[in-house]
């Protein structure tokens, strides 16, 4: 028969779901056998072997969703990530992701079933609910032996893969098609969303991490944490990228920096993405506002620090957000502008994240980005002058954190 391995916190170690599981340990008629060789616990003990069937399986990975997604996990924060700096670290970071990821995706599994009876006929949410349990199984059944990290590792790169390539895209079609068959309105929907972004935030910050420990890029890194992130070289790269993406009437983007001593611990890669986002929206707006009559107006970018935080600001003067619209652009799926006004993702831009380029993500992902991280994101508007863009985001002394076990083992 078919062969799937667990242990290592995978499904055979689930509290109450082992008996579920073997239950005699009969097999259905008509069904391959299926082995699953559990290997070691990360104490390196014993674990049992189990022999089910596909339909026996199948059902264990039912009443493990039912138990898993009840909603009840912790958010995972920067601070937490620091919790595993090294190599050695490895291993207490695949058991933390085997024991997290599961219960968001289960979660998620039960967000999609619950959006509407008529779901499975949908094939938008009949896709989104395939490509999250596939990544559920895949992380209940493979093995963590911190001897040998490669199983994990591969399934860590198929999940990551899949994720960050579809998921925004898919959630927003799913959403497209919730709001057509009018079975949620915006508000249900847009907290809809929030609650799979949300949920992916954690996810993906965990992958990720995992990922950048492998290749230990530099000493100037933990992972994906950059301990000397230099917030006005990060706003230098984002106004070169987006220059370089820049279509009709070229936009000046200037940039001042307040303080030298601007180094602190973030994740470089989620602030680019923010001040590009940002800046793409001034960049429209400083066009339309000049309506081929004259020259845009240049927008200013100002960095500055104190010893608690780092200050951004983006400034345009592109008429400002209309009073109408002045709450709805945090909204999913809200836009001011059609989907063609959009640089291409696949084009020159291949370093900016899938999530932004969704029509009416940006601004809503921006502030949850920075909100996630312990930080802010603002926005005030000047009636037919323009908009300030305000990012707030706390510094981390990475020396203060002590190499202890992260608090989320505990939960």
């Amino acid at each position: 028969g078919d062969m799937a391995q667990a242990g290592g916190g995978g499904v055979a170690a689930e509290g109450g779901g082992e008996g579920e599981a073997s239950g005699g340990g009969s097999t259905s008629s008509g069904s391959s056998p299926v082995w699953r060789d559990t290997g070691r616990s990360a104490s390196n003990g014993p674990l049992n072997v189990v022999t089910l069937s596909e339909d026996r399986l199948e059902e264990f990975f039912k009443a493990e969703l039912s138990y898993l997604g009840r909603g009840t996990y912790a958010t995972i924060t920067l601070r937490d990530i620091l919790q595993h700096r090294e190599k050695a670290d490895l291993g207490r970071l695949a058991l933390l992701i085997q024991k997290e990821l599961p219960l968001r995706f289960a979660t998620r599994v039960k967000q999609i079933k619950s959006s509407t009876p008529e779901w499975s006929q949908m094939p938008e949410l009949a896709r989104l609910h395939d490509m999250i349990l596939t990544s559920f199984k895949q992380l209940r059944l493979v093995c963590v032996d911190p001897d040998n990290l490669d199983p994990f590792t591969e399934v860590v790169r198929d999940v990551q893969q899949r994720h960050m390539r579809n998921l925004v895209a898919s959630v927003a079609q799913a959403a497209s098609v919730l709001k057509e068959c009018e079975a949620m309105d915006d508000t249900a929907l847009h907290e809809w969303i929030g609650r799979f972004m949300n949920s992916r935030l954690g996810s993906n910050m965990l992958l990720q991490h995992y990922e950048a420990l492998l290749t230990d890029p530099d000493v100037n890194h933990i992972g994906i944490v950059d301990m000397r992130c230099d917030p006005a070289v990060v706003c230098r790269r984002a106004i070169d990228h987006v220059t370089g993406l820049m279509d009709g009437p070229p936009v000046a983007i200037n940039l001042q920096v307040g303080e030298t001593d601007l180094e602190f611990s973030f994740i470089s890669s989620v602030l680019f993405n923010m001040v590009s986002e940002v800046l793409l929206n001034g960049i429209r707006a400083a066009q339309q506002a000049a309506e081929g009559r004259r020259a845009p107006e240049p927008i200013e970018v100002t960095v500055c620090a104190n010893p608690k935080q780092v200050v951004i600001q983006i400034s345009d003067k592109g008429g400002g957000i209309p009073h109408e619209m002045s709450e709805r652009v945090w909204e999913y799926m809200f836009s001011t502008r059609c989907a063609a006004s959009r640089p291409a993702a696949s084009g020159k831009d291949p370093s900016l994240r899938p999530d932004f380029w969704e029509r009416g993500m940006g601004l809503p992902l921006c502030r949850l980005y920075a909100r996630y991280l312990g930080g802010s994101f603002n926005l005030m508007t000047m009636p037919g002058f323009g908009t300030d863009a305000y990012i707030f985001l706390k510094r981390i002394d990475t020396g203060d954190l002590a190499p202890a076990r992260c608090s989320l083992y505990d939960i």
